[in-house]
């Protein structure tokens, strides 16, 4: 077997046992973490409590 084929096999089984991870997230996922991230600086900057923001991010 060539590298090529190697690489491409390994990568098949990979996404295979881990679809969710290799494929890449979701994009609305990606602005989902992004404005959470926001939040939790802003919270940090008013000395709230992270956590509560950040299940204010998920249910939006």
């Amino acid at each position: 077997m060539t590298k090529k084929k190697k690489v491409k096999k390994m990568r098949k089984s990979i996404t295979k046992k881990f679809p969710k991870k290799i494929k890449g997230r979701h994009p609305s996922n990606k602005n989902k973490e992004s404005k959470i991230k926001k939040l939790i600086k802003l919270a940090k900057v008013k000395n709230a409590s992270s956590s509560k923001i950040q299940n204010d991010g998920m249910r939006k």
